[in-house]
């Protein structure tokens, strides 16, 4: 990454993304078919169909903050302008991301569990993470040199990986609201196929979706 241009990564953006809003448009339509016609859960009905943006989100989430983090490691360590700028350009996708799954979640669990919010284990590392997130922002925008607040938010990205197994694994290690993991377990999943393939599609929908925002981000911060 750190040998990796700017101007590289925009040429590679340039030369994908009509190939990406192609196939974007194609997963949002097949994703939002499968949603649509897939059964309702015997015990939740037909909210647990937020599962398909929830859980998507949730992964993102973090999935990019870890992104950030390596990004960070790599442009303190290496120099490199080129990882900043991703760095830069996740954040708030990232923030984004977050914010849809605490919105969600708390819809999810009023339907569920009769309340908007409760303070486990999952759901406050969560809220951390999004916390985190805006601090990224919030450091990026509160230096004059761009370099100062490159590494400011560069050590805050690295510190705030610490958060992520806990988010992860905290319905592992307490006893939480939040049921534990139904798809990367040791066991194998544990939904149905149906459920399972449609929550794949939804998840590479938001994935492809998520791309097309970083090539947006990227050109932006690498324009300045």
């Amino acid at each position: 990454m750190f040998a990796i241009t700017p101007q590289m990564m925009s040429n590679f953006f340039n030369s994908i993304s009509k190939f990406i809003i192609l196939l974007s448009i194609i997963l949002i339509v097949v994703a939002g078919v499968l949603i649509i016609f897939l059964e309702n859960d015997y015990y939740q009905g037909i909210s647990f169909k937020i599962m398909f943006i929830h859980v998507p989100a949730a992964w993102l989430s973090l999935m990019i903050f870890f992104s950030m983090g390596v990004s960070s490691i790599i442009g303190l360590v290496f120099k490199s302008p080129t990882s900043f700028t991703i760095s830069r350009s996740l954040s708030p996708i990232g923030l984004i991301m977050s914010i849809v799954v605490l919105i969600t979640g708390s819809i999810w669990g009023n339907l569920t569990w009769g309340t908007y919010w409760v303070w486990d284990a999952r759901l406050t590392s969560m809220l951390i993470l999004a916390f985190i997130y805006l601090g990224h922002l919030f450091l990026l925008y509160s230096f004059e040199h761009f370099q100062k607040a490159d590494f400011a938010a560069s050590i805050l990205a690295i510190i705030g990986m610490v958060n992520l197994p806990i988010v992860k694994f905290s319905v592992d290690w307490w006893t939480t609201l939040h049921q534990g993991s139904s798809v990367f377990k040791v066991s194998g999943p544990s939904m149905t196929t149906d459920y399972l393939i449609t929550l794949m599609v939804s998840f590479f929908c938001h994935f492809v979706t998520f791309i097309l925002l970083v090539y947006k981000y990227f050109l932006y911060h690498y324009r300045k």
